[in-house]
């Protein structure tokens, strides 16, 4: 096979193709890649997304309103620039608009993440009258040009007041004014995501040296309304149109999945309320994150599936390390009797498969340790000599048909663990002397577990100069789960915490909502609409929450509302009682046993919940 590449019309980004001895082609373009990106974490997560869409759709048809008042004439102080959004019910419409599109935690285009800006600053900005006319011309035009005078009112006015430096609100401004910039306003997140586009070969990179924010933020919006001209330019009424809005909301989506799926870290605990989602959360993240690789690089190894790279147990307080390493198990013979003999645990199995080729490169001759020990960095190149002769497995003759400078660990497949409810085991025992491990990974990470002495040829992970030895491949994703009402994080071993990145996991108020309006368009349905017990759910974790005997980790997760087998014929408030009753009534009268406050707590968890 012959290995090509040649250039697209997109921008100028690569088009991979690959030559086959049979003369087709196998052929992925940069607008193909980013198209299949668009469907896993678009149009496969749909409920995760569309609350935001709307949110983001509402507010930037109110600017879009005070926009066309502006042109008219109209100034932002003044009633009339709001005469046709809700703005001008209030006292003070300026203030209102000022605040959604400034001031608020969440203003429908993006949070204000962790930037600062007091609320009696914010009354100060918005009196003065640099930056008000700064504001109306970005608001008018918005482009490069007023995109810098309006940096540079705000710049002068938080010198003025004394306020600290909000880019990231500067950027959010601007966002909610076009969607030729994404909503993705924070610049540190911004450049990871643009880094890896560029760095996989999805765009190309900006002709700019000094490219900032602005410059690659229209650089990236404008390849994808390229990719998706078509979908944008659809009628309103089409199912398959896309508002540039969701393009801006995917660049989001590909920051926090794709970019840096697991923050330099391939380990992470996400932890929250029960009936949050966790485990289904990362059963989904692994299946995008090995579709990902699949399409990319699948042609390694064309058959290999996602359930043979993936692995889920749940930990329990009698979970061992003889079941998740390696023990003595009782075996029978051929005579008929029984012996204890050393058998593999599950986790031990599923390294095996997945260090397969940095064991395969181990082994080699002479260099092979050498070799191994350089993994994260190891290219073809040094490996070529070897595919074909040491290296037997066909997929090293698959990947020895790319570019001599790919480096071998970008190539080879994700496998993902997932331990469930990990902390309902005695995370000492169980682990035993992984933690090394788990901190150093691949051959050079490689350690004498506690029953070495007894690995035969079968059970044997790595065999070494010193014995047998096991390690955790570079190529392996741990991803546990926990309730916090279980076990909080904080008792967990500060040597074990600092291995893992800590994720935290809250209802999905939006989800529940898709998934209840989705259920209520149906034909026999919408006489009962079931919808507002997503309202009703939020209020009653809003009231858990201000409860100083509970908190957040005891919220109600909105899966206990998902999928609910009631007969639709039920009206709403029946459904909310059963749900009541059946499920959420007896988890809370838990939580409160003997505390002495579940008589005073229950009726107002009651009350907020909806029912009388």
């Amino acid at each position: 096979m012959q290995y090509v590449r040649i250039r697209t019309r997109l921008d100028n980004t690569p088009l991979h193709v690959l030559a086959a001895d049979n003369h087709s082609f196998f052929i992925v373009t940069s607008a193909t890649r980013i198209r299949n990106l668009y469907t896993y974490l678009i149009d496969h997560r749909r409920p995760h997304v569309d609350g935001w869409l709307l949110d983001y759709l509402h507010f930037c048809r109110k600017v879009a309103n005070v926009r066309e008042a502006l042109v008219a004439g109209h100034k932002l102080r003044e009633h009339s620039a709001y005469t046709n959004t809700a703005f001008a019910e209030s006292e003070d419409p300026w203030r209102a608009f000022a605040k959604q599109l400034i001031y608020e935690k969440t203003n429908g285009i993006s949070s204000r993440g962790q930037s600062v800006l007091s609320w009696e600053n914010f009354l100060r900005f918005i009196e003065e009258n640099s930056f008000v006319l700064a504001l109306e011309e970005m608001i008018k035009a918005p482009n490069r040009e007023t995109f810098d005078g309006f940096s540079a009112a705000w710049e002068m006015v938080r010198q003025k007041h004394g306020a600290s430096r909000n880019p990231l609100l500067i950027n959010r401004t601007l966002a909610a004014c076009t969607c030729d910039v994404s909503s993705t306003v924070n610049g540190a997140d911004f450049e990871t995501v643009f880094a890896w586009l560029v760095n996989e070969e999805l765009i190309a990179p900006t002709d700019a040296l000094e490219a900032d924010w602005y410059d690659k933020n229209v650089h990236l919006m404008g390849c994808l309304h390229e990719v998706f001209a078509h979908e944008i330019s659809m009628s309103d009424n089409d199912p398959k149109k896309i508002p540039e809005q969701l393009l801006s909301i995917f660049v989001w989506e590909l920051s926090q999945n794709i970019a840096n799926p697991f923050s330099l870290k391939k380990q992470v605990v996400k932890y929250g309320a029960p009936g949050t989602g966790k485990t289904y959360s990362a059963k989904q993240n692994s299946r995008l994150l090995f579709s990902i690789w699949q399409e990319k690089h699948g042609r390694i190894d064309p058959e290999l599936k996602f359930d043979q790279c993936s692995e889920i147990v749940q930990f329990h307080p009698s979970y061992g390390y003889e079941d998740f390493i390696e023990g003595l198990r009782p075996v029978s013979t051929l005579e008929g009797s029984w012996q204890l003999r050393l058998q593999n645990g599950i986790f031990k199995r599923f390294c095996q498969r997945a260090g397969a080729w940095e064991i395969d490169v181990y082994q080699i001759p002479g260099d092979g340790p050498d070799l191994a020990a350089k993994w994260p960095e190891l290219t073809l190149g040094q490996l070529k000599p070897h595919i074909g002769g040491s290296l037997q497995h066909p997929s090293w003759q698959n990947i020895a048909t790319l570019d001599d400078s790919v480096k071998i660990a970008d190539v080879t497949p994700p496998f993902f663990f997932i331990i469930d409810e990990i902390n309902r085991a005695e995370l000492s025992r169980v682990l035993g002397e992984l933690m090394l491990c788990i901190e150093y990974r691949g051959t050079q990470g490689a350690i004498s577990t506690q029953y070495a002495a007894l690995n035969t040829g079968e059970s044997t992970m790595l065999n070494t100069a010193g014995g047998p030895r096991f390690f955790i491949p570079h190529n392996v994703y741990l991803i546990g789960t926990m309730n916090t009402i279980d076990r909080s994080v904080e008792s967990f071993d500060l040597a074990l915490r600092r291995r893992f990145r800590w994720e935290r996991i809250d209802p999905d108020i939006s989800t529940l909502r898709y998934h209840l309006t989705q259920r209520d368009v149906l034909q026999a349905n919408r006489s009962r609409p079931w919808a507002k017990l997503a309202d009703n759910l939020e209020a009653l974790n809003r009231a858990i929450r201000q409860t100083d005997i509970l908190g957040p980790d005891y919220e109600i997760g909105h899966a206990y509302l998902m999928n609910l087998r009631y007969p639709n014929t039920l009206s709403c408030s029946e459904v909310r009682s059963r749900v009541w009753e059946d499920s959420i009534e007896p988890l809370l009268e838990e939580y409160l046993r003997g505390s002495g406050r579940a008589e005073g707590l229950m009726p107002e968890f009651r009350k907020a919940f909806g029912i009388a």
